[in-house]
């Protein structure tokens, strides 16, 4: 089973992303993660063999600790800083920010790593996910999967 890793807070986002995923390639485990710490942890900590592609958000929401203490989430930054340390460039990364400089100083990051990276930029509610989100996924994740061999 290939998985889909995705950084991404929103819980409609989410849910959005998990459907749109589900319809076209119901064989992935999509897995996701609330805070940069978490996702840089399991990509230094996990066997990556069968990623078919990582989904970066920037901005992420602090998270609540119980009381009044908030933990801070990080931020995609940290996650492409992580992928660039420890990862040898295998799956594409989608970067999906409202936040422009940020988002463009991730993508050049990775780029000059070697990593096939794209830029989604969110407008409305949710509708980018279904326009130009999945469409960006789809294109990333068929392009990079392993051809079968038929013998002739």
């Amino acid at each position: 089973m290939m998985r889909v890793l995705i950084l991404e807070d929103n819980r409609d986002r989410r849910v959005a992303m998990i459907a749109r995923l589900m319809e076209r390639f119901a064989f992935l485990r999509i897995v996701f993660f609330e805070s940069a710490p978490e996702m840089v942890k399991f990509l230094q900590s996990e066997p990556l063999d069968d990623v078919a592609l990582v989904a970066l958000d920037h901005d992420l929401e602090l998270i609540p600790n119980g009381g009044h203490a908030w933990i801070d989430p990080g931020t995609g930054l940290e996650v492409v800083d992580g992928l660039i340390a420890n990862v040898k460039p295998r799956f594409p990364v989608i970067v999906h920010s409202t936040n422009a400089p940020a988002a463009s100083q991730m993508m050049h990051r990775l780029e000059e790593a070697g990593w096939n990276a794209f830029r989604v930029v969110p407008y409305g509610d949710l509708e980018w996910i279904d326009n130009e989100w999945f469409l960006t996924a789809r294109n990333a994740i068929v392009s990079t999967a392993p051809r079968a061999v038929v013998a002739s």
